[in-house]
């Protein structure tokens, strides 16, 4: 659940609609909606992808005690 909330909020810090992140992904809304909501249930390679699309590295991604990632910092 960390993880899924984590991605919505760099999502929300980097301006982005869900449409926007799937898109910048090469997938559809509602299969980026899917992973924002069962993150923990991707693959590494899907993870990736959308770190990718975030503009983040997927270590910052995963890595939810990272002090430079809190839900008042902008990104």
């Amino acid at each position: 659940m960390i993880l899924a909330y984590r991605l919505r909020k760099i999502r929300e810090a980097k301006k982005l609609t869900q449409e926007d992140a799937a898109f910048n992904c090469g997938m559809s809304a509602s299969a980026y909606g899917q992973i924002e909501r069962n993150a923990h249930k991707s693959t590494f390679e899907t993870l990736y992808k959308v770190s990718e699309a975030l503009g983040v590295s997927i270590n910052f991604l995963v890595d939810i005690n990272n002090p430079q990632f809190n839900d008042k910092n902008k990104l």
